[in-house]
């Protein structure tokens, strides 16, 4: 066998170091299929996040009817996160790489960073809602005060399961995802079919006070809010698990896959987590709520919270590396992802043992919004704009102003100009606990920076290509001798 065969035969495959990183992926080692992709995405859709914001959405002072609407309405973002991998499935290429073209290299290197900064985010907040299931499960067996050991096996567990996984690659990760697909979907399946038996449409948690027509509008648009930040959260990401699909796979159909896939299980479990909020106090998404099920079923629902976060964690690890060797590392993938798994351990234990901090995290997460949103409109719309078609060798030169994507001075002017229009007009109008936009104030509240940032950017940055285009035919015809 040639060397290039063996390249392709160990290039994708289970229980084996994927060869490719932040690099294309040549059409020969594409063997995603499309039942992948929607076993993937059910699995990396069935976690406790999505249940926490549901509980969100009825916090903010809804009634059921209400949240429940929030929550199709919230998750609708979803559709940007589909948009984005069918430019990632043309290109071959990660979120991380292929944002180059729109900021410039230089220009996409904050963008990376965010990227990773926020992966880690997230990683530390899945990895502390599996080790309250553990600790959950261990009281269960028996161990009464599970205590600094419980907490510290709990993460050792969760990082020897997501991060050996994660190091191995792309293929590996897909294996174990259709078989949380099916474990998990089916364990909360059961568990939403007894919370669904106990709904109350018009219940709301402890005495509700009648509120003014603009104050629920408001807390309606926040509670959409919350739970788009949802989706919006897998757009510098998300895009980067189905790039092994054949290039040739049909817009739509790819389009389809990652909608539906993603969207049908976060709704059904952020409404899950909205009529359980109508039962009693969720502070506590794991804990609260044993009361209101039976003992065995609390047993089934602990193992399907464990498994999610896993099957959400692992594809965050994952991409998580391939942000470190945009940024710069000069890692292999599997290197640089085991860094990556490192420092979210050492975080997660600091936060477990030394300092909570989830309150800086969750308040980083709600910002999260005012970026990712403008990002992703920024590199979704420049990738149309492209018809995904990018040199996947100069997408990585270095050299300078020679560079096919170097940009002006290391930066696409347009792609940053659109980006910081997004992000201020996500700011202005952005409801938080850390930050209310003088917009939202004025709105009485209402939080639309989920619904401004992707278009404002992307519009920003279309009318700034174009504009540019055509100055440089303008310029172009002028340079022409005139015809004698």
């Amino acid at each position: 066998m040639r060397d290039d065969e063996k390249l392709i035969f160990h290039g994708n495959e289970p229980f084996r170091i994927e060869v490719r990183g932040f690099e294309h992926i040549p059409e020969p080692e594409r063997n995603m299929t499309l039942r992948q992709v929607d076993l993937f995405w059910v699995a990396n859709s069935v976690n406790l996040l999505s249940f926490a914001l549901g509980v969100l959405a009825v916090g903010e002072g809804l009634d059921l009817r209400a949240a429940l609407a929030a929550c199709i309405v919230g998750s609708v973002a979803y559709a940007y996160v589909a948009f984005g991998s069918i430019i990632s499935v043309r290109a071959g290429l990660p979120v991380s790489t292929l944002s180059r073209a729109a900021f410039g290299m230089r220009g996409n290197l904050p963008n990376a960073l965010l990227s990773w900064a926020a992966s880690v985010a997230f990683e530390v907040i899945n990895t502390i809602f599996g080790v309250d299931a553990l600790l959950a499960l261990f009281r269960l067996l028996g161990w009464a005060d599970p205590g600094a050991v419980g907490k510290l096996l709990a993460v050792l567990l969760q990082l020897a399961l997501c991060g050996g996984i994660a190091v191995l690659g792309h293929a590996t990760m897909i294996w174990f995802q259709r078989v949380f697909a099916v474990l998990v979907s089916a364990a909360l399946g059961v568990v939403m079919v007894f919370v669904a038996s106990r709904i109350q449409l018009g219940a709301t948690p402890g005495s509700h006070v009648a509120v003014s027509t603009g104050a629920t509008i408001a807390a309606f648009l926040t509670a959409c809010g919350a739970i788009a930040s949802n989706p919006l959260s897998f757009l510098f990401n998300g895009p980067d698990w189905v790039r092994y699909l054949p290039s040739s796979t049909a817009g739509a159909t790819v389009f389809r896959r990652v909608f539906w896939a993603s969207f049908l299980p976060s709704v059904a479990l952020a409404m899950m987590g909205a009529i359980s909020a109508t039962l009693g106090d969720m502070a506590d998404p794991v804990a609260g709520l044993k009361p209101f099920i039976p003992a065995w079923l609390f047993i089934i629902y602990i193992f399907a919270v464990i498994g999610g976060s896993l099957a959400n964690t692992v594809p965050t690890y994952y991409s998580s590396g391939l942000s470190l060797q945009a940024i710069g590392l000069k890692l292999h993938r599997n290197v640089a992802t085991a860094l990556d798994v490192m420092v979210a351990t050492a975080i997660t234990l600091y936060v477990l043992f030394v300092q909570d901090f989830s309150t800086a995290l969750n308040n980083f997460i709600a910002l999260l919004v005012v970026w990712v949103g403008p990002f992703g409109g920024v590199w979704i719309c420049d990738g149309y704009l492209r018809r995904g078609n990018f040199d996947s060798q100069a997408i990585h030169d270095k050299t300078g102003a020679g560079g096919r994507y170097w940009g002006w001075h290391g930066l696409n002017p347009s792609g940053c100009v659109a980006l910081v229009a997004g992000m201020v007009t996500a700011a202005l109008t952005m409801r938080s606990p850390l930050f209310d936009g003088p917009i939202a104030t004025v709105l009485g509240g209402s939080d639309l920076s989920w619904i401004v940032g992707f278009p404002v950017s992307a519009l920003t940055y279309a009318g700034l290509t174009r504009l540019r285009e055509r100055r440089t035919q303008a310029s172009a015809s002028a340079e022409k001798p005139f015809p004698i």
